[in-house]
C-alpha cells in the first residue's frame, strides 16, 4: 500500500517537473491549486487519483487570490460576485468567445497536450457531426465554411506548413470555440450513468447557437461514512467570463451533492441527470 501510494507521488512529481502542465502560466504555485485552497466538509475525503489523469490534473488548477472578482472578457466586474467560492488562473482566447463549452473544451484540450495526447484533441463544429482534428490543423489544414443543400458545412484546404507551436495551437481553439456549441460537444462526449459521474465530467444542456449551459466537475470528495460523494463545479458564462469555481445552495456549498432529485440547481443554470456527460 506505502509502496503504491510512493509510487503514485512520484510519478506526480514527474509529471509536473517534465513541464509547466499549465502552459498559459509562467510559472505554477502548487500551494496555489484547487485543492489546497478550497477545504472538504467535515467528513469528507477527496477521492483517490491517477496523478497523469484528466481528473488529478482539474484538481491541481491554478487559483487567483481569494476573493478575487469574476471580471468578464472586456475587463469589467460580472454583475454577481456571490455566487463562487474562488477563480481560475486561466486567461481568454478571443474576446467574448471563451463561454461556457468553450472552456470546457479549452480545459479537455490544454491537458491532453501537456500530457503528450494532442492527437486525441478533436471537437466538431455545431453545423456538422465530422470532428476538426488539431493533427490535421498543425499539418497545414485549414477549414471553411461553405453552404451545401442550404445547410452549411466545412471543407478542408490546405494552407500552411507543418505548425506545432502553442501559437498555432491557439488559433485551432480559437476556430473551434468560434464554431461550437452546446449541441456539438453535447454530442461529442458520451451520456452517462448520472449516478457515476467523475472529475472531469460535465453537465450539459445542448441547444440552438446562443442557448444551453455546461458546467465541469474540478473535484470530488466522498464521505467514508456514508458512502455519499459531493462535487465542485466551474463554469464560464455568456458574456465570457473568468472561469470560476461555483457555490452551491446547500449545507455543504460549495460542494453539490452528486445524487441529487430532479434538478442540479446551479447559481445560474438548472440541470437534469439527462444533461451528464464524459469525454
Amino acid at each position: 500500500m506505502l509502496k503504491s501510494i510512493w509510487l503514485s507521488t512520484l510519478i506526480g512529481i514527474l509529471l509536473t517537473s517534465s513541464g509547466n502542465p499549465y502552459p498559459w502560466l509562467d510559472g505554477y504555485d502548487s500551494k496555489q491549486n484547487v485543492e489546497q485552497q478550497i477545504d472538504t466538509p467535515k467528513g469528507y475525503i477527496r477521492t483517490s487519483l491517477d496523478p497523469t489523469s484528466f481528473a488529478h490534473w482539474l484538481r491541481n488548477l491554478p487559483m487567483k487570490p481569494a476573493n478575487t472578482k469574476v471580471k468578464l472578457y472586456d475587463g469589467t466586474e460580472r454583475w454577481d460576485q456571490a455566487s463562487q467560492v474562488g477563480v481560475i488562473d486561466l486567461d481568454f482566447i478571443g474576446k467574448n468567445l471563451q463561454q461556457c463549452i468553450d472552456v470546457i473544451i479549452r480545459l479537455r484540450a490544454e491537458y491532453l497536450r501537456s500530457v503528450g495526447n494532442a492527437d486525441d484533441i478533436r471537437f466538431s463544429y455545431t453545423c456538422c457531426k465530422e470532428k476538426i482534428a488539431w493533427t490535421k490543423w498543425k499539418n497545414g489544414w485549414r477549414t471553411k465554411i461553405v453552404k451545401r443543400n442550404n445547410r452549411d458545412t466545412f471543407e478542408w484546404i490546405k494552407r500552411a506548413e507543418y505548425d506545432d507551436s502553442r501559437k498555432n495551437f491557439l488559433d485551432y481553439l480559437y476556430h473551434i470555440m468560434m464554431y461550437a456549441g452546446t449541441s456539438s460537444l453535447s454530442e461529442n462526449m458520451k451520456k452517462i450513468d448520472p449516478c457515476d459521474v467523475q472529475i472531469g465530467d460535465a453537465y450539459i444542456q445542448g441547444g440552438a447557437p446562443g442557448y444551453g449551459h455546461g458546467v465541469i466537475i474540478v473535484d470530488m470528495a466522498i464521505s467514508p461514512r456514508t458512502g455519499e460523494k459531493i462535487m465542485l463545479l466551474g463554469q464560464s458564462y455568456n458574456p465570457a467570463e473568468n472561469f470560476n469555481i461555483l457555490k452551491s445552495n446547500s449545507d455543504l456549498s460549495p460542494w453539490f451533492r452528486v445524487w441529487f432529485d430532479e434538478k442540479l440547481e446551479t447559481p445560474h443554470w438548472s440541470f437534469t441527470n439527462q444533461h451528464a456527460r464524459r469525454f
